[in-house]
Order: structure tokens, then sequence, then C-alpha cells
């Protein structure tokens, strides 16, 4: 599974809009959008940030990224 299809995944799992987490994580919904659709990634900071929000450790919304 691409990162990118995780991000949304588990944005969807836990019940949050785009504009929702954008909030949260203190970004632009524009920017959720695109790591969502793959188009950029987020920062290291902003991965370990979602990691935190979603209740699992960095390295299990990292695992089998491809």
């Amino acid at each position: 599974m691409k990162l990118n299809e995780k991000i949304y995944l588990c944005r969807k799992k836990a019940g949050l809009s785009q504009d929702a987490l954008a909030e949260r994580l203190g970004v632009s919904r524009q920017a959720i959008s695109k790591w969502e659709t793959g188009e950029t990634d987020p920062t290291m900071s902003n991965l370990v940030l979602l990691a935190q929000l979603y209740g699992v450790t960095l390295a299990e919304l990292l695992e089998n990224v491809i």
C-alpha cells in the first residue's frame, strides 16, 4: 500500500474530514489533499503528528509502504 493510501484510510477510519485533520495538524486542507493524492508527501514532523493522531507508531504508519 502506498503512503497516500494509508493517510487517506487512517483519516477515514478516524472519522475526520480533510478540513478537520488539517486544523489539528496546523496545515491547509490543500496539503492534506496533496498527501492523499500522492502529489506530495508529509514532512517527517507531520508524519509523527499523523501517527500520534491516529494512535499508531510511526513504524506502523510507514510499514509496508511502497
